[in-house]
């Protein structure tokens, strides 16, 4: 099976290694990002053997005259004109390379569009000639930090197809990942584009209602880490994604949220999305604000540690990362920002451009010296047992504000630490 991938992002190059490590061909077009860039675990030593091995090849930008089978069109943040002129190259491409009629090729869309674009795809590609081609809606899954692993046991292959032909062609290249039980969902592609971006809808309206719990929590001296378990010890709720927070992040995450609440309130004044919106901007701004009460407004010139940058941990990617906003914060008052995180550093250093306000930090431990507050914003896993008294002793003044609440609050303040978590019942 041939395959042309349009996209350079961290689903595309996670779907072209992985389809090729299968036997399929893949051709990948690409800009200038190469998984290296995007630190996902694995990632690179699997694209980099299928190179080797001729199963994976690159190029640089326009269709290819060898013909493919599918076409898996996952550029993030395209329009639909682009998309359109991508779509009619490829039948265009497969259409020259055939003397005789056709044979039928496949449109994938891995990238939510807005809902109804897999059937206005369709329909413009009939009119423009090419009823060869079946346009299909297979929405990526893929999660950062475990992208391999995400996409090869995934817990479902949603697909959003009325063409037997080409849903067959997805169950083929998937089959290797499909084996143990049948993991596929076929819908009609507006179900299966309603349904990608509403599954993100339900899992960010969970982690804000246990942000508005973990508020009521904190002005009652309420800890909400047995409240949070207690809820997701009920069977029917669970306990994913019931983590109150500094805010969620990830673009392709936020992407999809503003999506659907953009398409929720088309059709009606308001909608709870919007609040779940609204609420995740104010868990943003958490941590500035507890600096800002702590130090009762007088912060210029304080020095500020952060752990973590990254939007999630096992990634370098600050896309919608929360950090982001807070650094902004603390650099327009005056704060200098010692960060540290394992893979994101670099990332945020070129956001912000060299900014001499922030000081890369080699590690948890150099970034804590000398600091006025410690702010954890990502839960990377080298932060859950470091010695806390003795990052409490190398700080000028040890306030640790945990916006992820991976310490617990009495080993915190026996370490020698003012300490203030999320709901955690210690209010600042």
């Amino acid at each position: 099976m041939k395959l042309l991938v349009i996209g350079d992002d961290h689903a595309a190059w996670t779907m072209a290694s992985v389809l090729a490590s299968s036997g399929c061909h893949c051709i990948i077009c690409k800009d200038s990002i190469a998984p290296a860039d995007i630190n996902e675990p694995g990632l690179n030593r699997l694209s980099s053997d299928q190179i080797r091995q001729g199963r994976l090849q690159l190029l640089e930008d326009g269709i290819p005259a060898i013909d493919t089978d599918l076409m898996l069109y996952a550029e993030p943040h395209a329009s639909y004109e682009e998309l359109l002129a991508c779509s009619i190259g490829y039948a265009e491409k497969a259409n020259c390379q055939s003397n005789d009629q056709p044979l039928k090729r496949v449109i994938a869309l891995i990238q939510p569009f807005e809902i109804g674009t897999t059937d206005r795809l369709q329909g413009d590609l009939k009119e423009q000639g090419y009823d060869f081609v079946s346009v299909v809606f297979w929405p990526s899954f893929i999660q950062s930090g475990r992208a391999i692993e995400s996409f090869s046991y995934a817990e479902r292959v949603l697909l959003g197809s009325s063409d037997e032909h080409a849903t067959g062609i997805i169950r083929q290249i998937m089959s290797p990942y499909n084996r143990s039980r049948d993991t596929f969902m076929v819908m009609k592609p507006k179900e299966a584009e309603l349904t990608k971006v509403a599954i993100n809808g339900m899992l960010a309206t969970r982690v804000s209602f246990m942000n508005e719990l973990a508020d009521y929590a904190s002005m009652n001296g309420i800890d909400i880490e047995p409240v949070r378990q207690g809820i997701g010890s009920d069977s029917r709720i669970g306990f994913q994604y019931l983590y109150p927070g500094c805010g969620f992040g990830g673009q392709a995450f936020l992407d999809t949220l503003h999506q659907l609440t953009k398409e929720l309130e088309a059709h009606q004044e308001s909608s709870l999305l919007k609040s779940v919106w609204q609420r995740n901007e104010q868990q943003k701004d958490m941590l500035f604000q507890k600096l800002w009460r702590f130090y009762q407004a007088d912060i210029q010139g304080k020095s500020v540690a952060i752990w973590g940058g990254a939007f999630k941990p096992n990634t370098a990617s600050i896309s919608g990362s929360p950090a982001i906003g807070l650094i902004e914060s603390l650099l327009a008052h005056k704060v200098t920002i010692r960060l540290y995180d394992p893979a994101a550093n670099r990332a945020v250093l070129e956001y912000f451009a060299g900014d001499p306000g922030i000081v890369a930090c080699q590690s948890a431990y150099q970034a804590a010296e000398n600091s006025d507050a410690l702010m954890l914003v990502t839960e990377w896993k080298e932060f859950w047992n470091l010695d806390l008294a003795q990052v409490a002793g190398k700080m000028r003044q040890p306030l640790l504000l945990d916006g992820r609440n991976i310490y617990d609050p009495d080993y915190a303040l026996a370490s020698g630490v003012i300490y203030s978590g999320v709901g955690r019942g210690q209010k600042i």
